[in-house]
């Protein structure tokens, strides 16, 4: 039972009769423009939602979009059928009339939500474009059953299911089309590919429209009854399609002006926050910005720039740039204003260079220009960015006093990095190391120091650097000719902010022909005033002398010293000791023994101290120990005069390892051992 839908124009009623319905062409046409209309308004404000900021923004954005096209699909049917020439009146039933619009809408919302994904995949087309099929069928005949006239409706069915077939394939070509348009990229296409999405939708609703009221028959009474539904059908088609026309524009209107306030207001809104962003970046500048008009008058000053010149915002704007120049470029400055007035296209030629700024005190401020140049609806502006160049000309002057010094400075100085390899040298260390640049610089400053007689321990130098910022030794090299020299290497750190080393610097001194102490010394300075023995102070400067001379010859030196206990008990207190008779009886006793290269000499009080150069063996040491022990041990009788306790001997030398001379004195100090006592005692040594 096929109800509505027949297959074949024969009937077995003789009272009803199939006739086919004609169309008024303009009206035609007039449906066509408002269904093509309202596509290409929904799809535009489907494409501009996308760009909405806020999501509220984009729902009522996406409803208004729906709205139209759902309208535009209504009044394209309405339209439609007000164009068809029917054999009898024809009423319409409001409220099935109002409600016939949803379907529409529904089609229509779910088309452009759709839309709305980036890339949709096949499958979500075919949905969609099924959805919009059957919502635009819904509302189609959902329409026509509001439909009330003199006779019977029926369908052809298999031109039925062709409209339906026709909207689907249409629906599906519009979404492909748009999917791909999108996907290319709408702005590297011309404007004419942004209407074919619209025009295929457009097809897929008239075909299904039209294709339908082909497959419509009326089963009407006889021709004689038809003359006055006839004049009735006519006055419908002459006012009402035109009045459903109007009334669909004025909508669409309304809409596209609700969609407009949206996208103005999320316009508004971010160019709102780009300016406050703009703003805040501009405050906070470092550098001074400026903006001024065709004339030159300035408009924006930032507060970098009021603190390069001086001037407040408010005392300066409004007035020209030339105040902020000095003569002769403020008379020169209107001048190539009007050039680049006059030659728009014109590039400005002093951008990244260096001028002369005057600051509100009447002083010279050098800065770095750089400007750029913007057509406005206003007219052209100018944009100045300054950076004041002060601190950086005081650097670089800075830096050429600092380079010339680093390259005429008589001693060497080397920089060396965190890594501890040379990245710079002054002719100085060139010419006392006897290198070239290129054999220093990437090299690491231990591979320098291979060379010398006795090469310094490097990691016990870094470490003392590390932990007091400072080191200080002597080193002795052997030239390529033969001489000797004698180095005094200092190294200290350069900082960082977090007080880490950046950089070392080493500077080298040559210390080989420095004055003596003993001829730098007044003569009172350098011997004992009682005992006549060299002092303490010019032992130690001989001692030193020593220990460089025995480098060279590839000798020894060793050192004995002997000190003096004082008696203890209630006899004889601590100043009744004559330490000064005692030191001259044990210096006679060793002059006797002496070489003509040993130097004897009064260490402190109550202490003899006797340099013993030119040794090569550590049992001829021994034995030279021994015989000057034995020699103040035999004269024990004389001790007791002076009140003389106990007398302690010891002795170092460079046999067993390097020493400078305050650690071999103080090695020596520390291995003492009785060598004579009283008569009650026993003798240790």
């Amino acid at each position: 039972m096929l109800g509505p839908f027949v297959t074949d124009s024969a009937s077995s009623h003789n009272t009803i009769a199939l006739a086919h319905a004609s169309h008024n062409l303009g009206l035609v046409v007039l449906s066509l423009l408002v269904v093509f209309t309202s596509s290409c308004a929904a799809f535009y404000m489907a494409h501009t939602n996308r760009q909405a900021a806020a999501l509220s923004h984009r729902r009522v954005s996406l409803l208004c979009a729906s709205m139209v096209l759902g309208l535009g699909i209504w009044a394209m049917h309405f339209i439609g059928m007000l164009a068809m020439r029917l054999p009898t009146a024809v009423q319409y039933d409001h409220l099935g009339t109002g409600l016939s619009i949803l379907p529409g809408m529904v089609a229509a919302w779910l088309a452009l939500w759709s839309m709305q994904a980036v890339s949709p995949s096949n499958t979500r087309i075919l949905i969609c474009a099924t959805m919009v099929a059957l919502g635009i069928g819904a509302m189609h005949y959902s329409g026509i059953a509001a439909m009330q006239l003199d006779g019977r409706m029926l369908f052809d069915l298999p031109l039925s299911v062709l409209s339906l077939l026709a909207g689907l394939v249409c629906s599906v070509v519009a979404f492909v089309c748009h999917r791909s348009i999108y996907s290319y990229g709408v702005d590297r296409l011309h404007w004419a590919w942004r209407l074919l999405p619209p025009l295929l939708i457009s097809l897929a609703i008239a075909s299904m429209h039209y294709i339908s009221m082909l497959a419509l028959r009326v089963a009407a009474q006889a021709p004689e009854s038809a003359s006055a539904p006839q004049q009735l059908q006519m006055a419908y088609s002459q006012s009402l399609p035109l009045l459903i026309a109007a009334m669909s524009f004025v909508v669409f209107l309304i809409l596209g002006l609700a969609n407009a306030l949206l996208r103005y207001r999320d316009l508004w809104k971010a160019v709102a926050v780009r300016d406050a962003r703009l703003n805040a970046m501009i405050d906070t500048a470092e550098d001074g910005f400026i903006t001024i008009d065709a004339k030159g008058h300035i408009q924006d000053f930032n507060p970098a720039a009021e603190r390069i010149f001086g001037y407040s915002k408010d005392e300066i704007a409004g007035r020209n740039v030339s105040t902020l120049m000095p003569s002769p470029l403020s008379e020169q400055h209107d001048g190539h204003l009007e050039r680049h007035i006059g030659q728009p296209s014109r590039p400005i030629s002093v951008n990244g260079r260096e001028v002369l700024g005057k600051r509100k005190d009447g002083r010279h401020v050098p800065l770095q220009l750089a400007i750029g140049k913007a057509l406005t609806p206003d007219g052209t502006i100018f944009v100045g960015y300054l950076q004041d160049i002060s601190e950086r000309k005081r650097t670089d002057a800075q830096l050429r006093i600092a380079a010339s010094v680093f390259h005429h400075v008589r001693e060497g100085v080397a920089i060396v990095d965190a890594n501890h390899n040379i990245s710079d040298v002054n002719p100085a260390f060139l010419r006392l190391m006897e290198k070239t640049r290129e054999s220093c610089v990437g090299r690491s400053l231990e591979s320098l120091y291979e060379d010398a007689d006795i090469p310094p321990d490097m990691s016990k130098l870094w470490q003392v650097v590390a932990t007091q910022q400072y080191w200080q030794s002597e080193i002795m090299f052997t030239r390529s000719n033969g001489t000797v020299w004698m180095q005094r290497l200092s190294i200290s750190p350069v900082l960082s902010d977090l007080q880490r080393p950046q950089h070392f610097i080493a500077v080298v001194s040559d210390v080989s022909e420095r004055p003596s102490l003993e001829g730098m010394q007044p003569s009172a300075e350098q011997h004992d005033s009682i005992t006549g023995l060299p002092s303490q102070k010019l032992f130690m400067d001989r001692l030193s002398s020593g220990l460089l001379a025995a480098r060279r010859k590839a000798t020894h030196v060793g050192i004995m010293v002997v000190k003096v206990l004082p008696a203890q008990g209630p006899a004889m207190q601590l100043g009744n000791t004559d330490f000064t008779g005692a030191l001259r009886l044990l210096a006679q006793l060793l002059q006797q023994q002496l070489r003509s290269t040993d130097t004897l000499a009064r260490f402190g009080e109550d202490q003899l101290a006797l340099l013993l150069p030119g040794i090569k063996e550590q049992q001829a040491f021994k034995a030279l120990i021994q015989r000057l022990g034995h020699a103040l041990h035999d004269a024990d009788a004389s001790y007791s005069k002076y009140g003389v306790q106990e007398i302690l001997l010891g002795s170092g030398s460079t046999l067993q390892c390097s020493f400078v001379a305050s650690e071999l004195m103080e090695a020596t100090l520390e291995n003492m051992a009785p060598l004579w006592s009283n008569p009650n005692a026993q003798v240790h040594w």
